[in-house]
């Protein structure tokens, strides 16, 4: 496949065939509609130099891959065939693929029709035409997920004026985390509030140590009378090493999630 070559694209009338059925996200916002295939190029050569996770969604499944190629001239991707078998199987009979992912917290969603089963590299993948449109939001959203509950990440640090504490997590995305904890110390803590050097468990994903600035702080009553505290924490900075533990930690839930979904 050719990775450099940016001139010799086809012209806009070639996508005619797939424009009429290329849709935005409800919420899609025409300053960051990509149209050109110039510039799909350029944002899909993004997804992969950062080696990003991208899920695709079809027929009502969904796996998660990389895209792996781009190739400017016949304006088609190659994208990784997932590790289940019977998702890499109902793709090629899909009409409609929908692709989304964050790279560096930039939201990129688009849609394409047909991919083809192909080998790449001598590995099994798939290749697709182009999208007419593609969604690159260049501000940072992040997808949440809910973090195990038998077996809980935790969060620990030191408090500010000395003791230190060791909290569960709720919730996690690439910008972000959400501790709950019974602590009245808690209560206390400002929006703006700084925990420095917090280590955070991931399971077998390992340790991070970042800082948290505490963004939403919020109280709940039980129903036996308890306070429980619910800090939504964002990360005051996260190196490209963390971040991409980040990611792959949240598209490891996510698939888990959809996998325990029943299908219809």
């Amino acid at each position: 496949m050719d990775r450099t070559m940016i001139a010799d694209l086809l012209p806009d009338t070639a996508f005619a065939d797939i424009a009429d059925a290329a849709e935005l996200p409800h919420d899609a916002d025409a300053n960051f509609v990509q149209r050109h295939p110039l510039q799909i190029a350029v944002c899909l050569r993004k997804l992969v130099a950062g080696q990003d996770f991208v899920t695709v969604e079809f027929n009502g499944r969904q796996i998660v891959t990389q895209v792996l190629d781009v190739d400017s001239r016949n304006a088609r991707f190659v994208f990784d065939a997932s590790s289940m078998a019977d998702g890499n199987y109902a793709l090629p009979a899909a009409r409609q693929l929908i692709f989304r992912s964050l790279p560096g917290g930039i939201r990129t969603e688009f849609m394409t029709l047909n991919a083809n089963p192909i080998a790449f590299e001598g590995q099994p993948a798939f290749e697709a035409p182009f999208p007419a449109l593609l969604y690159y939001v260049q501000r940072r959203e992040f997808f949440r997920v809910q973090t195990p509950v038998l077996d809980p990440y935790v969060a620990s640090g030191p408090y500010a004026d000395g003791g230190s504490f060791r909290l569960e997590l709720q919730d996690l995305s690439l910008g972000g985390i959400a501790l709950k904890t019974a602590d009245e110390r808690f209560a206390s803590l400002e929006s703006g509030t700084v925990l420095r050097d917090v280590v955070l468990q991931l399971g077998s994903f390992g340790t991070l140590r970042l800082d948290l600035e505490i963004v939403a702080p919020r109280r709940l009553s039980m129903p036996n009378g308890e306070r429980r505290f619910v800090v939504g924490c964002k990360f005051v900075a996260t190196p490209g090493p963390a971040e991409r533990t980040l990611q792959r930690v949240v598209t490891q839930l996510e698939t888990k999630r959809q996998a325990l979904i029943p299908r219809r």
